[in-house]
Parts: C-alpha cells; sequence; structure tokens
C-alpha cells in the first residue's frame, strides 16, 4: 500500500465513470514511473519533520489483459546522509490481480513484500508483508473506494482505507486530458508499526545480565480512526506519458504518546511513462 507512487499508477488504470461505461479501457503494459514528495508519509503517518525531508521514488509496473499485475518499487531519502542510511533504504516487490472489462466496478487483490535496508526511520519500517484487496465502484457522480490490508510477518496490523472523490474531465488535445478529482480519504486500524518507528532503545543494568539494552514502544490504542486526508490531484495525460501533481492535508488522529499530532500539508508530483 504505501508504493506512495504506485498507488497513484493504479489510480489511472481505470478510466472515468463516463468514459469505462462506452468503452472498454486498455491498460499499459508496461509502465515506469517516477515521484517525490517534500514529505514520506505512509498509512496516514509520517516520521517525524526532523528525520523526514522527503524522497523519489521509482516503480516498474506490468499489467497483463487478463489481470494480472506485478510491480517493484525502490524509494530513495532525501535524508539518507543526514540519517546515515543506505542511498536506497526501502522497496516492496507486488504481485496481484485487477478486474478488467468495461464495468463500473474495479477490484484488486495483491501480495506485497516490503524490504528495508540497514537502520530507517521510515514509519513502516517494521512492516514485511501485505495482503491487500480493494473495490471501486464508479456512480454517476461520485467514485467510492474501499480497501484493506492485513500486515503479517513482522508488526501484525490491521487497515481499512475509504476514499470518495468526482473527477473533472477536460480536453486539452487530441488525445490528451487533464483530470482534476477532488479526493477524500479516511482511515481506521491498529498502528502498531508507527508505536515501532516511535520506539526508544534504553540501556537498563542489571545484577545477572550486567547492562542490558531494552526497546520501549509508546501505549497504542486498539482499532481505531488514524485520520482523514483531502487531495487534489491534477494528472495530465496522454497516450504515451501522464504528469501528476497531487497537494495534500492530512489530519492525523488517536496519535500514539510521542507522535506528531499536527495537521501536514505536503505535495507530490509523478511522471509515468508508459513504454508498452
Amino acid at each position: 500500500m504505501f508504493c506512495l507512487l504506485l498507488a497513484g499508477i493504479l489510480h489511472l488504470a481505470p478510466l472515468p465513470a463516463d468514459t469505462v461505461r462506452s468503452a472498454a479501457p486498455t491498460l499499459p503494459r508496461l509502465t515506469l514511473s517516477l515521484a517525490t514528495a517534500n514529505r514520506t508519509v505512509y498509512l496516514q503517518r509520517a516520521p517525524e519533520p526532523q528525520d523526514d525531508r522527503g524522497y523519489l521514488g521509482t516503480t516498474l509496473l506490468y499489467q497483463a489483459p487478463s489481470g494480472f499485475m506485478a510491480s517493484g518499487y525502490l524509494n530513495h531519502s532525501y535524508a539518507y546522509t543526514f540519517l546515515h542510511e543506505p542511498f536506497i533504504n526501502y522497496g516492496e516487490a507486488m504481485v496481484g490481480w485487477q478486474s478488467v472489462g468495461s464495468g463500473d466496478t474495479y477490484w484488486t487483490t495483491q501480495y506485497t513484500r516490503l524490504f528495508v535496508y540497514g537502520e530507517s526511520a521510515l514509519v513502516q519500517a517494521s512492516l514485511r508483508n501485505d495482503l491487500s484487496a480493494s473495490l471501486t465502484h464508479y456512480f454517476d457522480y461520485v467514485t467510492a473506494s474501499a480497501s484493506a490490508d492485513v500486515f503479517v510477518g513482522g508488526t501484525r496490523d490491521f487497515i481499512l482505507t475509504f476514499n470518495l472523490s468526482h473527477p473533472f474531465e477536460l480536453p486539452v488535445l487530441a488525445h490528451d486530458t487533464l483530470t482534476i478529482e477532488p479526493t477524500a480519504e479516511f482511515g481506521a486500524g491498529s498502528q502498531h508499526f508507527y508505536a515501532n518507528s516511535l520506539g526508544k532503545s534504553t540501556v537498563v543494568k542489571t545484577k545477572r545480565r550486567g547492562n542490558t539494552t531494552v526497546y520501549t514502544e509508546p501505549a497504542t490504542p486498539g482499532f481505531a480512526a488514524l485520520g482523514y486526508t483531502l487531495s487534489v490531484p491534477v494528472t495530465y495525460r496522454t497516450r504515451r506519458f501522464s504528469l501528476e501533481a497531487i497537494p495534500s492535508l492530512l489530519v492525523p488522529l488517536n496519535v500514539p504518546t510521542g507522535g506528531d499530532t499536527r495537521s501536514l500539508f505536503y505535495g507530490t508530483v509523478g511522471a509515468s511513462l508508459f513504454l508498452w
């Protein structure tokens, strides 16, 4: 679900409701994408401001006509020298299946393996395996979607995400489109992954073992609202590539002790090249 960039790429796969009803969408087989942002947000949580200067991410996505899809993602943190992290500090490998055709409902199922290299300030550093599914329906005036993520193999978490959006599609040239899609997102779930990123190591002296390092995490709420995000994705799309800018406002809720409770405004800019 991180794929900070992959989520945007898959968002390009289904067409707006009025287009989907008229013709089956033609998905690009192979897409190469780059994205950058001034903050690194994952599941409506972000690293502490002093540890987060944004990221550069690249994704290679394959989509077969049958619905099979696979992707790889690599992440570079702009704070890697300050944090003494590797140049590539995070990655994902995904395989999944998506619906194809011209209906009003679009679904996906995915398995994602998450990789963290070295010590990382990313909030998802303790996550390893993500089993997810999503369902999107194109109503006449709004697009509604819901997704569920189950994380196992590291920190165990369960996350639900709900989105409402309305695309305004404007013709630009003969085959180009400009889409503006105001979006509201609400998330709920557990957040052991975030508490793990806030944990602190302390040295405790004991009689039997001498000095022992103890890692302590703050108490976390149970299943609770994570927050909501308001964004306005603006996408310019041609037959061969697309450009996207996404200003977003995140309002976190039920933040564990020690986490940042302030609202966060961040921006993402991306470009995708349809290779095949």
